[in-house]
């Protein structure tokens, strides 16, 4: 396997991950490999921030591969170094760092604290934070940098304001907490929608990667300790219905876009967490799940109109539905009957 490494292998509900992961970088990464230590830690500064290298385990073996793959605003790394090695990384600059151990062992220090763990942990890297990490030979992580000012942009959507300073992240997830099973299991959403297979060689559905980038946003912003969780915890203030009615006048004019909560709370005025509460409470339901409503009739209006050159899966993509299957189930689920079904009544 191309991230494989000497030793022991991961715990079973990481496999998939793992072997997600296996595949996406070895189709479609770029991918930078030395086997000097010195070499390697010039590269990695080039990507990541300046540091220390120390070699701990044996030379000869020291291999390190560094494969990245960008996914819209975000950049994914996977990276080993095939020995011990411990890194005095100095505080990353304008981007935090979420690292998912896939193998092995690391362990870190940071503001006068020490984390460890196998498989599964998550280690947080923010802006302004030195860090010191060790690695076992057998480790394997993926490394999700996310420039701050789109964290900042998404909490102050969050906010309804702009509160200023760096997001400060607490430093660590450990294996099995609810915050981390939720965050691998985004962090395997978007490695599937990223890798779509050797027979499919379309590029992601950009719908598609755009919401499940904001729900990773969102993920870190609402499940991970930080600096602003205060703000986050106050009580929203009641939305008023009027914002709602102009969210989905929006959303019905825009369906077949790019949206994001942040763009539908922008176009009502309101911030993103006065949205979903207002939606809960006036329509009980949440902003995203009218829009995939919309979408749906959306599509349906284009079937009942198809032509001879359309196609299920071509209507589908374009109203934001890039797994066809699941599509087809939504479809018959909303409406009774197949998608081609419609489609073949229009003929």
């Amino acid at each position: 396997m191309l991230l494989s490494t000497p030793a022991s292998r991961p715990p079973t509900a990481f496999a998939s991950l793992r072997q997600a992961a296996d595949t996406l970088f070895h189709r479609d990464s770029h991918t930078i490999r030395c086997r000097q230590p010195d070499e390697a830690s010039a590269q990695l500064r080039s990507v990541y921030s300046h540091h220390h290298l120390r070699l701990l385990g044996t030379q000869a073996h020291f291999d390190m591969r560094l494969h990245l793959v960008r996914a819209g605003r975000l950049e994914l790394g996977a990276l080993g170094f095939g020995t011990e090695v411990e890194l005095k990384q100095q505080p990353p600059g304008r981007f935090t760092l979420v690292t998912t151990q896939l193998s092995g062992h690391s362990e870190i220090h940071t503001r006068g604290e020490r984390h460890g763990g196998g498989a599964g942990m998550v280690v947080l890297d923010s802006a302004g934070q030195a860090v010191n990490k060790r690695f076992s030979a057998d480790s394997c992580r993926i490394n999700l940098r996310v420039d701050q000012a789109v964290l900042e942009s998404k909490c102050a959507e969050l906010l309804g304001r702009d509160v200023g300073g760096a997001l400060v992240f607490h430093p660590a997830l450990p294996a099995g907490t609810p915050a981390q099973l939720r965050w691998t299991a985004w962090l395997q959403m978007l490695l599937g929608c990223l890798d779509r297979g050797e027979a499919d060689t379309r590029p992601c559905n950009p719908l598609l990667l755009r919401q499940i980038e904001e729900a990773g946003l969102l993920l870190l912003l609402t499940e991970i300790p930080h600096n602003r969780s205060a703000l986050l915890a106050t009580p929203e203030p009641e939305i008023a219905p009027r914002h709602v009615r102009r969210a989905e006048e929006f959303i019905r004019s825009h369906a077949a876009e790019a949206l994001t909560l942040g763009d539908i709370a922008a176009a009502a005025g309101v911030s993103i967490r006065a949205l979903t509460d207002g939606f809960r409470r006036a329509r009980n339901t949440t902003p995203m799940i009218f829009l995939r409503e919309q979408r749906l009739l959306g599509a349906r209006a284009e079937l009942q109109q198809a032509d001879a050159v359309d196609t299920v899966t071509a209507i589908a993509l374009r109203w934001g539905f890039g797994n066809p299957g699941r599509f087809a189930a939504d479809y018959r689920r909303r409406f009774g009957e197949s998608p081609s079904a419609t489609m073949r009544r229009a003929a």
